[in-house]
């Protein structure tokens, strides 16, 4: 990272946001692929009990990792001390990726199966897998010395607010006996009329049953849709927030939250729903319902609940001393001059429009144009650091770059079946998707990802710049890791992960990010060229 301004010295935020990125990423793909891929019938096999279980324990996670969140507010010295080392070893994160892999196994076991012969071995499976994915970020963020002074210091207080977060979901589900579900449901399904009648659909509308939709597609906005779990998750963390906060609140002004948490929760839900039915009516009833009857909603009430908390932070009537940003906030620099924030901001934008695609198309290659424009306004913002790389490149990674490209088109891949990328486009619209495809494919992902690998992620594991001397253990340590993790985001695995070490082998050589970056796009020129010569885009 030598051809960069160096980043200023704050070892705890890169770190905490690369575990914050990856232990998203790792949860969404869990979920969505439990939840939305393999071919096996959960309640079915396994009766309502066992998959609750499976699906609120997930859920309980997320609330218990926003609950650390929470906490992080009450006690940040508390906080920045344990994180002070944070990165300090890269050991943890093999740890990690082991209880990744350990959590994936039953998609081979369930995968097709009937009966409940899988149940006890999967849970057993998931159980390892979650724990070893929290202790190895865990041991990544901190020492295992600094967590024991940690926990000593922090004590009940955030056992409880743990306790009471893993809870919430199965507490969210008891709660709904004393709410009014049906007056909230009739709310919920006049806030969804209103959103979608303005838009011209023929609708059909029933008050009485609740039914809404057009032609094949009627939705039932019965009283489980009506985000009364969700709502009651929120009022849970909103008084979770007033017991731990309750010295610097000022009641009874503070329990205006909970009207303004009910408000917010029923706004967002009814645009979620409504939001379902327009997936529907356009054609996909089955990512319609599928994509948000499952646990998007649990993440939406949580970040709902998490952003009220953060709003009531930020105003001053509501504490008897208003809360100041802590001093060292005005230090750092903006984001679009933060040389770690150039690293990581593009291709977390990258990571995010990934995941986003398929669970708003069926079809999620025909949307590549937009996750290029994405992609583009995410670098864009970030250049005036970028533009200070030395773009200078060797001859010699050209030619690298190219030979893994030959290697890449060389290796037989067979043509996939099924609608083709681009979807129902056509004539001049499939010109410009091929353009937009050759964009992101030969400048703007070798760029994001070889400043996020190889300048960002391997400077960190290695411990030292690019162009510095380090152990030779640690450098090839490194290049394994990152050639791993690399290799993970594509379905050509094997041909990625060789390509992944010679790209960290031409950006060592040198000691400049621009080569490496050179080196994928020559690769990545290559791949396209033939893919788009050939028309089998599968080959990429």
């Amino acid at each position: 990272m030598s051809d960069m301004p160096a980043p200023p010295l704050r070892p705890r935020v890169a770190p905490c946001a690369l575990a914050a990125g990856l232990l998203a990423l790792e949860f969404l793909v869990i979920g969505m692929i439990f939840k939305h891929v393999i071919d096996f019938d959960c309640r079915g096999n396994w009766g309502i009990a066992a998959c609750g279980t499976a699906s609120k324990s997930l859920a309980a996670l997320y609330c218990m990792i926003a609950a650390v969140g929470l906490f992080s507010m009450l006690r940040p010295a508390l906080f920045r001390n344990l994180l002070i080392d944070a990165g300090h070893d890269a050991r943890p994160l093999l740890l990690n990726l082991v209880g990744f892999v350990l959590a994936m196994i039953p998609v081979l076991m369930l995968q097709g199966a009937t009966g409940t012969a899988m149940m006890a071995p999967a849970f057993a499976l998931w159980i390892a897998g979650m724990g070893l994915i929290l202790t190895g970020l865990a041991g990544w963020l901190a020492p295992w010395s600094r967590w024991r002074a940690f926990l000593a210091q922090t004590g009940f207080p955030l056992g409880v607010a743990l306790i009471a977060s893993g809870l919430a979901p199965a507490l969210a589900v008891r709660l709904q006996p004393i709410w009014q579900i049906e007056r909230i449901s009739d709310v919920t399904f006049r806030v969804v009329t209103m959103l979608i009648e303005p838009m011209g659909y023929d609708l059909y509308v029933d008050p009485v049953r609740k039914h809404i939709g057009e032609g094949d597609f009627i939705l039932s906005i019965a009283p489980a849709c009506s985000g009364i779990e969700g709502i009651a998750l929120v009022m849970i963390f909103v008084s979770l927030y007033l017991w731990l906060f309750r010295s610097e609140l000022r009641f009874p002004r503070a329990f205006l939250l909970f009207p303004f948490g009910i408000a917010a929760s029923m706004v967002l839900n009814a645009v979620r729903i409504a939001v379902l039915l327009l997936i529907g009516l356009h054609g996909q009833p089955e990512l319609a319902v599928g994509g948000f009857h499952s646990h998007a909603g649990w993440m939406m009430f949580t970040i709902v609940a998490l952003g009220i908390i953060l709003i009531a932070r930020r105003v001053p009537a509501l504490h008897r001393t208003p809360t100041l940003k802590a001093a060292r906030t005005a230090s750092l620099p903006p984001l679009w001059r933060d040389p770690v924030a150039a690293r990581i901001l593009p291709f977390a934008v990258f990571m995010l429009t990934a995941v986003v695609a398929p669970a708003i198309s069926m079809t999620p290659a025909m949307l590549y144009p937009i996750r290029v424009i994405l992609l583009a306004a995410a670098v864009a913002l970030v250049w005036p650091v970028l533009r200070n790389i030395a773009w200078r490149v060797s001859p010699l990674s050209w030619l690298a770059g190219g030979l893994v490209g030959v290697m890449w088109v060389l290796i037989p891949v067979a043509a996939t079946e099924g609608p083709l990328p681009y979807g129902t486009l056509s004539g001049g619209m499939v010109a410009l998707w091929f353009l937009f495809r050759g964009i992101g494919t030969v400048l703007l992902v070798p760029l994001v990802e070889e400043l996020f690998f190889r300048d960002y992620l391997e400077t960190r594991l290695r411990g030292s710049d690019i162009d510095k001397p380090a152990p030779l253990a640690r450098v090839v340590l490194a290049a394994l890791i990152t050639a791993g993790l690399f290799a993970a985001l594509h379905d050509r695995w094997a041909e990625a992960f060789i390509a992944g070490l010679v790209f960290s082998l031409v950006a060592r050589r040198s000691g400049r990010i621009s080569d490496a970056i050179a080196a994928h796009a020559a690769a990545n020129l290559v791949v396209f060229a033939v893919a788009a010569a050939t028309g089998n885009l599968a080959i990429i």
